[in-house]
């Protein structure tokens, strides 16, 4: 089977990103704990593996775009030329590594990040994954179509956000224009009217929406707002948290032709938003999500369904501290992270950022995906030797005297294993994400 990390790619909960209600607009590894039979634990007989990375640069050298695997404990190895966005290589072991790097600015900022992103699994878990390469790090968009259009009939106040597929768009306040640029293929139209209220927070309170809108080639859509229906809200409700903690609320819409977005993030007055009854399809997913907050650790739940209900915190068990330390900074500075072993994990995540010499507008930032056959019943993670692949900059490398800040998250899924990496719920998954920081300075 094929398995995706896409909107939730590394854990940040709210599976969906930019789009509908959104203001922001366009949006270790090395355990061999599992034998299969094979590898080195069994006949050597190798096991083809697949990684798939969607919107992978055609231009790798304008992004320091590398790829890499393990097999095993061995070396990195620069992966072979791809067919397509597929990559294909042989593991003898039990366990398995791949990771890509990139270079580049993050979209509406002038911050560039430098990223490492990996992922562990053990081969009996699976021999297939996706990884969607972020925009940032492709040059796709050169090859998209581009929507144009104007919308009437405007509210007073609040912001319009235009929806299609994964691409969003503010709408011009005074003239009601908007372009946005998307891969070409089908999608539904979502125009929605966003009501701020502080901080960050807005819901969405009147929604337009057109479906199987197919774009092969540039064009212009004309909406009339007076056409949108009236959100349905429903209630969020707490079971005493923690008083020192930040409670918030979002829900994210999926449908199935592939357009996503935020409906609404509330933390004074949280509730749970879906588009009216009249405007649904049963094929729509809305992801209703609770999270609380506090210094140094976190936790999430959500429920996804196609039938939106009211929605009620129950705490999950919280994840014990990781324990960082610095095991060599040649030839470049390397962390190891252990953490307690996690109650039905389907998986964790683990990051590790650092400024770049101080320049709060470049970040090095370095993260994976761990499996439990990837850890194994001591979970830990530590980050790799990759100096010796060809194209590797040391610009990717964490440096001496400089605060690293991090976090590792478990991650729990009522589908199981196959819900991981997590990507786009199916209705009726429940989901936890348990998140614990650390900070070190190597």
């Amino acid at each position: 089977m094929l398995y995706r990390l896409g909107v939730c790619a590394l854990f940040l909960v709210a599976c969906g990103g930019s789009g509908m209600g959104s203001p922001d607009g366009a949006g270790g590894g090395d355990d061999d704990t599992v034998d299969d039979g094979g590898g080195e634990n069994g006949p050597n007989t190798p096991h083809t593996v697949k990684l798939t990375l969607t919107n992978r640069p055609t231009n790798a050298q304008m992004f320091s775009f590398i790829v890499a695997y393990q097999d095993g404990s061995a070396p990195w190895t620069l992966a072979p030329a791809p067919t397509g966005d597929t990559y294909t290589f042989e593991i003898h072991a039990p366990s398995y590594g791949v990771a890509y790097t990139c270079i580049g600015t993050q979209l509406g900022t002038a911050t560039q990040l430098r990223t490492v992103t990996a992922a562990h699994f053990a081969i009996g878990e699976r021999t297939e994954l996706t990884l969607d390469v972020p925009a940032r790090c492709s040059d796709h968009g050169a090859n998209a179509v581009t929507l144009t259009g104007s919308v009437t009939n405007r509210p007073f106040g609040g912001f319009l956000t235009v929806t299609w597929g994964n691409r969003a768009t503010t709408v011009g306040s005074q003239s009601g224009n908007f372009q946005l640029q998307a891969q070409a293929g089908t999608h539904d139209l979502v125009v929605a009217h966003s009501v701020p209220v502080g901080n960050g927070d807005f819901y969405v309170d009147r929604a337009w929406i057109a479906r199987d809108v197919a774009l092969t080639t540039s064009g212009t859509r004309q909406i009339n707002f007076s056409e949108a229906q009236p959100t349905a809200q429903m209630s969020v409700n707490f079971s005493s948290p923690e008083l020192t903690s930040r409670v918030s609320a979002s829900t994210t819409a999926y449908t199935a032709n592939g357009t996503q977005g935020v409906l609404v993030r509330e933390s004074l007055n949280p509730s749970t938003i879906a588009f009216a009854a009249a405007q649904r399809r049963t094929s729509d997913i809305f992801d209703q999500a609770i999270a609380v907050t506090s210094l140094g650790r976190g936790a999430t739940i959500t429920h996804a369904t196609n039938a939106p209900a009211d929605q009620t915190w129950i705490a999950p068990a919280p994840l014990g501290a990781p324990q960082t330390t610095v095991p060599t900074k040649m030839p470049y500075v390397t962390l190891q992270t252990m953490w307690p072993a996690y109650a039905d994990v389907t998986g964790y995540a683990w990051t590790a950022t650092q400024q770049c010499g101080g320049n709060t507008a470049c970040a090095v930032s370095w993260s994976a995906i761990l499996s439990p056959g990837g850890t194994g019943n001591m979970p830990g993670y530590q980050m790799p030797d990759l100096s010796a692949l060809t194209g590797w900059k040391p610009a990717f490398q964490l440096v001496g005297g400089s605060q690293v800040v991090g976090s590792v998250t478990a991650y729990t899924s009522s589908a199981g294993a196959s819900d991981f990496p997590p990507g786009i719920p199916a209705n009726g998954t429940d989901r936890t994400f348990v998140r614990a920081d650390y900070a070190v300075t190597p």
